[in-house]
């Protein structure tokens, strides 16, 4: 199912950013034949201003000059003496013949009353607008009129423009862009992969810690059905010895009520609905509280609890003080269960850098550093504690999950000279 679903995000992903890409170059591009079309008019009207002043101020001109300006500039110069072309044939070779797209220009200036044929009736000159002409070959021009009165006659400049290399400079601009594009969302496309594996990560390694939770809890209450199902079979087969095997199912019942209990506990952490009082706490008198009540509970278990504060006297935390008091017992109880016969278990708090620290501190066999990280896990359990079958290995996750609660921390590191030392760290400015 999840990859089924990766699958999914990396083509929507892809598809929407190759989208955004896609449109970004089009419009860039089309930007960009625009800017080169405006440049390559302001180019022509550039050279039509200089030959049209040419035209109207001299006399005579230059076959020469006229033949740089065509070679330079990919012009096709056409000029008239009272409606009389001059000599000048022209030097540019272009796929449609210049007479054809000269007559096919002084036709277009028609549609606008400028006739190269009439002698204008002001004495002032007469241009025309910048026109876009075709040739047969689907050649692309740019071209104007000019008419200007001299003496009783007149002259007439027709001017073209050469801008077929204009397409093929869009027609490489466009390759380009698509070369680049499809590029560009292939790239895309591995990157999507890399930021959905990264992005699902959590959702697996969640999935994987749900299918080995459900997998631990139902091992975990087949044993005590087990137990329960083979007492009830003995209670029909011994009724004599009935009391005796209704208290194995009694003891069993509570194994899966507790059981069941920490699995609630932990279900509700994991939807966020574990509710809590915030109330300012007095520090002191919570770990005196805790010691009076699991000094007894670690003397039967042949450990001694120690309470160790400081001279001062510790700041209050704002939390839930049954929730503390409820992480203080699994992490005194995990203790007791790890440490060794006649240990002493040391309780001890002190400040650090604005937070509050509170250990639990054991003499045991320890923890690998390896193993470690993995003692958060939900139904992780040390050896000596798979023995003992009124633990489960859900304390400390539930631990940790009050730490949390409490914007807090739970850790663990080595006991000085053997042993596991457990820390808890709540923040003093919260109060």
């Amino acid at each position: 199912m999840l990859n089924a679903l990766k699958r999914k995000f990396i083509l929507l992903y892809t598809v929407s950013t190759g989208f955004i890409l896609t449109a970004v170059l089009v419009i860039l591009t089309l930007n960009t034949s625009r800017q080169l079309l405006q440049e390559k008019e302001n180019s022509f009207l550039s050279s039509f201003s200089t030959i049209s002043k040419t035209v109207q101020m001299d006399k005579e001109i230059s076959h020469l000059w006229l033949s740089q300006m065509e070679k330079e500039n990919q012009l096709l110069i056409h000029i008239e003496d009272n409606g009389t072309p001059l000599l000048y044939q022209g030097v540019i070779n272009t796929p449609t013949k210049r007479d054809i797209l000269i007559q096919k220009l002084k036709k277009t200036a028609l549609t606008d009353n400028i006739s190269t044929l009439v002698r204008p009736v002001s004495l002032k000159e007469l241009q025309s607008k910048t026109y876009q002409i075709t040739g047969l070959h689907k050649d692309r021009y740019l071209g104007a009129v000019f008419i200007v009165p001299s003496g009783e006659g007149y002259r007439s400049l027709i001017l073209l423009q050469y801008i077929n290399s204009n397409r093929r400079s869009r027609y490489t601009q466009i390759l380009f862009a698509a070369a680049l594009d499809l590029l560009g969302i292939a790239a895309l496309f591995f990157v999507s992969r890399w930021i959905v594996g990264k992005s699902l990560l959590p959702v697996e390694e969640s999935r994987r810690q749900q299918t080995e939770f459900v997998a631990a809890a139902s091992h975990e209450l087949k044993s005590p059905l087990a137990v329960i199902r083979a007492n009830a079979s003995a209670v029909k087969l011994e009724p004599a010895s009935s009391l005796r095997y209704l208290e194995g199912i009694d003891r069993e019942c509570s194994r899966m009520a507790l059981l069941i209990e920490d699995m609630l506990l932990l279900a509700s952490a994991d939807t966020n609905r574990w509710q809590t009082k915030r109330e300012l706490i007095d520090t002191d008198t919570l770990l005196i509280e805790a010691y009076d009540t699991y000094y007894p509970y670690c003397k039967e278990k042949g450990k001694e609890l120690k309470l160790v504060l400081p001279a001062d006297m510790l700041p209050g935390v704002k939390g839930d003080r049954e929730r503390i008091k409820q992480l203080l017992a699994i992490l005194i109880d995990n203790a007791a269960v790890y440490s060794v016969p006649e240990d002493t278990i040391l309780l001890k708090a002190y400040c650090y850098k604005k937070q509050l620290v509170i250990e639990v501190e054991d003499h045991g066999p320890g923890i690998a550093d390896e193993k470690k990280k993995d003692v958060f896990r939900r139904f992780y359990r040390g050896d000596k504690a798979r023995k003992d079958k009124t633990h489960y290995g859900l304390g400390l996750s539930i631990a940790k999950e009050l730490a949390e609660l409490h914007a807090g921390t739970l850790g663990i590191r080595d006991t000085l000279g053997g042993g596991a030392t457990f820390y808890f760290c709540i923040p003093i400015d919260n109060a």
